[in-house]
């Protein structure tokens, strides 16, 4: 498994590891510093990911992007060193924990939104970090919390920085870790904030990183990937989904726009040989992982071998509509078709999160309120705001959403979310969310797009020139379809049909 591993091995983890030896390389750190690895990705890091400087010692896992230039851990380290480890606040975009050893202890830099998603052992002796849960845990140390057992079994994932087993957390997104001591360096920076019609600029020159060669692109029937589409150029792309589903259908007609497209069946590749076994390592203690998901990607990269960076949609729906304020329910379903009752009413932040964690139970949302609170409670923003920044960072999408492109597809691909970019991130969490669930975010976002991306349907059956008054009709009509039609069903909705069938 891809990842940074401190005074720990891969040895509870056989299957990933196997995994890596085929897509990955390994790099042992110097017997000076802690015992550790890194197993990382060589199309990224052509040299070893480690930079020694004045009895400084930095090694990388993942990648980012620093005073225009991608990886260049010299210079990162060099103002680290020289300016304190605020300066990781001017990092543009990235996925990575940067191992510092400074001559004295050891530092774990996480980034900013978390999207690593490593590990720590509280209880260990020494500083002990991985990016697998089960690669932590121990049987003598470690016990499973009841609380936390049964908040899995109901939202099939975890929130904050918990996993199952006390004594074992995520690490913070935006934090630096010492021996006993975590330390936050991260801030909301309102001087990022650009123009939403200008934020499809950040996307044109985030792709020129890499070649259009070594780039590919997942294009749904959703508006997230068609965005990044718009504003950058890549030579390979693809999408799965069941045959002759509109997903299937909408994303072909994009087609044209690669120079290699390839749309198939889901359930069409062999099976993985080691796919539920590398899932189970991965995913131990923190969620419950999605059937198939793996085998996809690694058919994928075997398709389009010499891809390399994978430009994933990851939470833009949240930001271009507002989807984290959203909750189930037949009320749900009202606010859709009339979202401006969100304004009418003027909810608080506890009571949305209550009515969009329903299944929790009184003793277990007392804990996650607490903990979004904690997180929130400092930051200038509002109570829609502070949702999404939680659900975006520690809830839903940083520890569910992420699970899929961040943790299994990272294990082939480098992979890219053009949403967390800091300038993209920090100008959408301060919108007006109101204006969010209107879709008038989404107007705002596709003003300046060309026609052939506006005049073209997405799932839920509007386009982005539609409306804003018709679209919450339109999107139920097509919502009841796509649970009662067969054939519209996505992969999602058809394995969780063949599951019932089966059991």
């Amino acid at each position: 498994m891809r990842g940074l591993y401190i005074n720990c091995d891969g040895r509870e983890i056989p299957a990933s590891i196997e995994l890596a030896r085929k897509y990955s390389k390994t790099f042992v750190f110097p017997s000076y510093i802690d015992a550790g690895m890194v197993v990382y990705n060589a199309a990224e890091w052509p040299e070893e990911p480690i930079f020694i400087c004045d009895g400084h010692t930095f090694v990388v896992s993942g990648w980012f992007i620093y005073q225009g230039k991608r990886n260049n851990i010299d210079q990162l380290a060099k103002d680290i060193i020289t300016d304190g480890i605020s300066v990781i606040n001017n990092v543009d975009i990235g996925s990575f924990v940067i191992y510092w050893h400074n001559g004295i202890e050891a530092n774990v830099i996480v980034d900013p939104i978390g999207l690593s998603s490593h590990y720590i052992d509280l209880r260990a002796k020494r500083l002990t970090v991985a990016p697998s849960v089960k690669v932590l845990f121990n049987e003598n140390c470690h016990t499973a919390n009841p609380i936390f057992e049964n908040i899995l079994v109901k939202k099939e994932h975890l929130f904050g920085d918990f996993t199952v087993y006390d004594g074992i957390e995520r690490l913070t997104p935006a934090s630096v870790y010492a021996e006993g001591e975590k330390v936050s360096y991260s801030s909301l920076d309102k001087s990022l904030i650009v123009p939403l019609e200008d934020l499809g600029e950040q996307i044109t020159e985030l792709s020129k990183y890499w070649s259009e060669q070594e780039k590919i692109l997942p294009i749904s029937s959703g508006l997230d990937s068609r965005f990044i589409l718009a504003n950058g150029q890549f030579d390979n792309g693809f999408t799965y989904g069941p045959d002759n589903s509109p997903e299937i259908n909408i994303s072909k007609q994009f087609s044209s726009e690669f120079k290699d497209y390839y749309s198939y069946d889901y359930c069409m590749p062999a099976l993985y040989k080691d796919d539920q076994q590398v899932n189970d390592e991965m995913s131990f203690g923190v969620l419950k992982p999605i059937d198939r998901l793996l085998t996809n990607y690694v058919y994928v990269k075997e398709r389009f071998k010499n891809a390399n960076a994978f430009f994933d949609g990851y939470c833009g729906d949240v930001f271009q509509r507002g989807t984290f304020l959203n909750f189930k329910g037949k009320l749900g379903e009202i606010f859709k078709i009339f979202p401006w009752y969100y304004r009418l009413l003027k909810w608080d932040a506890e009571t949305i999160l209550r009515k969009r964690h329903q299944v929790l139970n009184d003793e277990e949302f007392a804990l996650f309120y607490h903990d979004f609170k904690s997180k929130t409670d400092n930051l200038a923003l509002d109570d829609h705001q502070k949702i999404t920044y939680y659900e975006f960072l520690f809830g839903r999408g940083g520890r569910y959403a992420i699970y899929g492109s961040n943790i299994l597809a990272a294990q082939v691909f480098t992979i890219v979310s053009p949403f967390s970019h800091r300038v993209i991130l920090t100008s959408l969490l301060h919108q007006d969310f109101f204006d969010g669930v209107m879709y008038k975010t989404m107007k705002k976002l596709w003003r300046n797009m060309p026609k052939r991306y506006r005049n073209k349907q997405v799932e839920s059956g509007y386009k982005p020139q539609t409306s804003i008054v018709l679209i919450p009709f339109i999107q139920i009509i097509y919502r009841l379809m796509f649970h009662f039609i067969p054939s519209r069903a996505n992969y999602g909705i058809k394995m969780r049909r063949a599951q019932k069938k089966s059991n």
